[in-house]
C-alpha cells in the first residue's frame, strides 16, 4: 500500500527488546523520516524510550502506533485490537458452553495480555462465577524464547500439574501458546476438548497444524492494513485517529460443550 502510493519504506526489527529499540530511534533521529510505523517493545510496562519518541515528535515527525502504545506517550494516535473484548467474548463463549471454572495463560509484558486477562475475568465476574487467581499463569518474551528456541517447557507443565484444577477450560493469549498447552496436555493423557478445552487469538497458522484445532479469534479487517492506510492519511495531512478493530469468532474442535 504504502509502495502504491509513492512511499519507499524500511523495516526494523526490535525483537521486543527495548535495548535494540532505543539503538534504532537513535539511527532515527540522526536520519530522519517522514513518518514512522510502531510496534512497541514490552508495551505493557515503563519505557525507558519515551524520551526518545518526545524527540521525533518534537521534530516533526509523525508516529503511528500498532498493536499497543505507551502509557507515558499521551495523545500519540494507535490501532489496536479490541483486546478486552475479545478476552470477554472467548470466556463469555466458554461460559455457555457450560465451562463454570475458567483458566488462562497471557503474555505480562505487553499491553494485549493485561488487556486480554481484563475481558476475560470481567466476564467470569458479569456471570457472578468464581475467579480462581492460581488458574491465570502470566508469561514474558524471555519465557516465550525459552519454549520456542529451547523448546522447555517447564512453565507451562507446572500450570496444569500445579494451577489448572478446577478449570476445564484454558484462554490462551494466543495461538502460539494455544499449540503448546494443547501439545502437552495431549503429552499428559489429558482429552482436548473433552478434559479441557482451549480457545485463543489471532486465528494463525498454529490455530489450523494444532492437532486439535484451535477455537481462536481474527480480525474481522487486516490490521496491518488498516494502520498502513491510517498512516498514509497522517502523511498526507489528517490528524491521527487511534482505532479499535473488532475481533470475530472462528469456532473448531478445541472447545465443545460441557455436558
Amino acid at each position: 500500500l504504502f509502495a502504491q502510493k509513492g512511499y519507499s519504506t524500511l523495516v526494523y526489527a526490535t525483537e521486543n527488546r527495548v535495548g535494540a529499540e532505543r539503538d534504532i530511534l537513535h539511527q532515527l533521529l540522526e536520519q530522519p523520516v517522514g513518518g514512522i510505523l510502531v510496534e512497541g517493545s514490552k508495551t505493557a510496562l515503563p519505557s525507558p524510550n519515551a524520551d526518545l519518541y518526545c524527540r521525533l515528535r518534537e521534530a516533526g515527525i509523525p508516529l503511528l502506533f500498532l498493536h499497543g502504545a505507551y502509557g507515558e506517550l499521551s495523545g500519540v494516535p494507535c490501532v489496536y485490537d479490541d483486546n478486552y473484548g475479545g478476552g470477554y467474548l472467548l470466556a463469555r463463549l466458554l461460559i455457555d458452553q457450560g465451562h463454570r471454572h475458567l483458566a488462562g495463560i497471557f503474555k505480562s509484558d505487553d499491553v494485549q495480555g493485561p488487556q486480554r486477562y481484563h475481558g476475560c475475568i470481567s466476564a467470569i465476574r458479569d456471570a457472578e462465577l468464581p475467579i480462581f487467581d492460581r488458574c491465570f499463569r502470566w508469561y514474558d518474551t524471555e519465557d516465550r524464547l525459552e519454549m520456542i528456541e529451547k523448546r522447555r517447557f517447564d512453565l507451562l507443565r507446572r500450570f496444569l500439574a500445579e494451577r489448572l484444577e478446577p478449570a476445564t477450560a484454558v484462554i490462551c493469549y494466543n495461538d502460539e501458546i494455544a499449540f503448546l498447552l494443547i501439545q502437552e496436555l495431549l503429552a499428559m493423557g489429558k482429552k482436548v476438548p473433552e478434559d479441557v478445552a482451549v480457545v485463543s487469538f489471532d486465528n494463525s497458522y498454529y490455530s489450523q497444524i494444532s492437532p486439535i484445532p484451535i477455537t481462536s479469534l481474527r480480525h474481522r479487517e487486516k490490521m496491518g492494513r488498516a494502520a498502513a492506510e491510517e498512516m498514509i492519511r497522517i502523511l498526507d495531512g489528517a490528524s491521527g485517529q487511534s482505532r479499535a478493530l473488532e475481533w470475530e469468532l472462528l469456532e473448531r474442535s478445541s472447545s465443545q460443550k460441557q455436558h
